[in-house]
């Protein structure tokens, strides 16, 4: 899976929003503003999370985007699949198409591995919702935040249990 310029701006915005739930709308120039991303991108990538139901938007002089529920109630993966489409890329799934054949298609040992790999990084996305990030205290780039530590700690079986 690769954390694209999509993805880490649409999770800043999220979470900028999430900051101001419950208060006036954000304008866009705002929002561009306080996570350095270019307007002409924040309108692009709201306009994905608006369809995906997850940003409402509000017109007039004190109109700007708001999160459509609370923070608690949306998801990494849903802001994910707003912007770009699965969570994790189905490796085997490109080759359904016909455009591609796969040769292991018959005995492929490999499948599985991903398929596994695409589930565990499915249902984290799942389990962590804007409220969860917000919750953090702001760290170093690359510090492990302490919701993560827990999950880290365990063994991949355990967590599955």
């Amino acid at each position: 899976m690769k954390i694209t310029s999509s993805i880490e701006y649409a999770t800043r915005l999220m979470t900028t929003l999430a900051r101001a739930h419950g208060q006036a709308p954000v304008p866009t120039e705002r929002l561009a503003a306080a996570d350095n991303v270019p307007a002409d991108y924040v309108s692009q990538i709201l306009l994905k999370l608006r369809r995906a139901g997850l940003v409402d938007s509000h017109r007039g002089s004190a109109g700007g985007y708001a999160l459509s529920r609370p923070p608690a109630e949306i998801t990494l993966a849903q802001v994910v699949r707003a912007v770009d489409g699965d969570v994790f890329e189905d490796v085997c799934g490109k080759y359904d198409g016909g455009a591609k054949d796969c040769r292991h298609q018959g005995g492929c040992s490999i499948s599985p591995v991903w398929q596994r790999l695409g589930s565990l990084v499915t249902r984290y996305f799942e389990s962590v919702t804007l409220a969860q990030i917000l919750s953090e205290s702001p760290a170093e780039c690359g510090a492990a935040p302490a919701w993560l530590a827990a999950l880290t700690t365990e063994t991949p079986e355990r967590r599955l249990r």
